[in-house]
């Protein structure tokens, strides 16, 4: 996830915890750091991620006082908005669908994009912007619900004991659900011609 621009101390969420009032708006910046990202890359078009992040923002605020361990606060925020995108999607009965917008997530897609020189704004960087995700779109769209949210948290930087948690799935599961979704991209990436012709890995490491 991104670095937060001030480092939130698990001391300032524990007197958020304990009804600090300035804590909390504290803890609201933090989360707007990284969380609307995350919303976007989790849930894509399918689900309006604004609309998430204000929704779990609204949980967070009336439930903080009943987090346990304040170094766990991003772990149980991303719980809460799980939830409340599962509400959402049980609303629309849409299956949630990922739109690749980050070069990271691009990379991990398609490695062998050769990605422009320059980081800039350009006609060249642009289109292969456009590219990207439009080829990225196309392999997330083929896996599995359970397999792509796992692979796409694990690039965000949580740790498949914090997926696991946020999951409620046993570790050994999201382990599987990691290299499920390793082996599939790896196929797909090959079939599309993003990687160059490597032998597929059945042990699902890319």
């Amino acid at each position: 996830m991104p670095a937060p621009d001030q480092i939130l101390t698990p001391t300032t969420t524990a007197a958020a915890i304990a009804g600090d009032r300035s804590a909390l708006r504290e803890v609201l910046a933090h989360l707007l750091d990284w969380l609307p990202a995350s919303a976007r890359r989790l849930y894509g078009r399918s689900l309006d991620p604004e609309e998430l992040c204000q929704d779990t923002f609204v949980v967070v605020v009336r439930r903080i006082d009943s987090l346990g361990d304040p170094a766990k606060l991003d772990s149980w925020v991303m719980g809460i908005l799980r939830r409340v995108a599962a509400d959402h999607l049980k609303k629309r009965r849409r299956r949630p669908r990922v739109p690749v917008e980050d070069i990271e997530l691009v990379s991990a897609l398609a490695p062998d994009i050769p990605m422009p020189g320059t980081i800039r704004h350009s006609p060249e960087t642009n289109a292969w912007r456009r590219q990207a995700v439009c080829l990225g779109e196309q392999i997330l769209s083929t896996l599995d619900t359970d397999a792509r949210e796992v692979f796409v948290l694990h690039l965000e930087g949580w740790s498949q004991t914090e997926i696991a948690r946020m999951t409620g799935a046993p570790r050994g599961t999201v382990a599987g659900r990691m290299r499920r979704a390793n082996r599939h991209i790896r196929e797909a990436s090959l079939r599309y011609g993003l990687r160059k012709g490597a032998s597929i890995d059945k042990g699902g490491a890319p």
